[in-house]
């Protein structure tokens, strides 16, 4: 038996500055599911699979878009068998809790309980961009579990995803090697890799994920991006007002 829980809760609300757009309102998705196969409540030690992110709540083809590109981004970071019919969060979470159950059954001599908690965040709004981050934990098994910060940012006025080349002139990836290389004591006349990292032909590049917060902007670089899983997550952090400059539409 299979605990579900699914919740819509009001967070925010944003307004579109655009008066010919709709106004864009986000709730708060919340999606809990539990196996009792092997469950033992009082001790918390349950495969566990917990879902919370911002929702976009019109019916409008911008929220839908937005919405889209939300369960998409969740449903890669957490289905690890590559699916490619998992059309739902709901369904996510329904397949990760039968693959636990189907794995305790066959393995039961392996049997560890399972978890995946996704938590996502507005961090920065405005008419022209919108941030959100996503915590990722995720634990099926082997030697160790896997965490991720991820970020998705979004034009509000079409709900579409903003590329990094669109956020930044190109010499902001000039000005982040500069202060990569001084944080991570990387000589510069030396190549990037030369502290044993892993930069595809050993050159510097913007992370994956640049995320936008009220008065910083984040560059992540998790765990098998540049570097082996013990260097953890490498960041990058820099303040609104010294990156603001390289902003293509902020």
């Amino acid at each position: 038996m299979k605990k579900l829980f699914l919740v819509l809760t009001l967070s925010l609300l944003i307004l579109s500055c655009n008066k010919d757009a709709p106004e864009l309102s986000f709730d708060e998705l919340n999606i809990e599911q539990v196996s009792e196969v092997d469950c033992n409540p009082e001790e918390e030690n349950c495969t566990f699979i917990g879902i919370k992110v911002p929702w976009a709540m019109g019916k409008d083809t911008i929220s839908n878009l937005m919405n889209s590109h939300i369960e998409d981004h969740v449903i890669k970071m957490i289905d690890y068998q590559d699916y490619e019919d998992l059309e739902s969060l709901e369904s996510l979470a329904q397949t990760f809790i039968d693959d636990y159950e189907i794995s305790a059954k066959e393995f039961p001599e392996y049997n560890i309980p399972w978890e995946a908690y996704v938590e996502g965040k507005i961090t920065y709004q405005s008419e022209k961009l919108i941030s959100i981050q996503f915590d990722v934990a995720l634990f099926t098994g082997g030697a160790h579990g896997y965490t991720s910060v991820t970020y998705l940012n979004f034009d509000p006025e079409t709900g579409r995803l903003v590329s990094n080349e669109e956020l930044f002139s190109q010499d902001f990836k000039d000005f982040a090697e500069v202060r990569f290389r001084k944080k991570n004591d990387i000589p510069e006349n030396e190549s990037i890799n030369s502290t044993g990292l892993f930069f595809e032909n050993d050159k510097f590049q913007l992370p994956q994920n640049i995320g936008f917060h009220s008065n910083k902007v984040v560059l992540i670089y998790n765990s098998y991006e540049i570097a082996s899983y013990s260097e953890g997550n490498i960041q990058l952090v820099f303040k609104m007002e010294e990156a603001k400059k390289y902003f293509k539409i902020l």
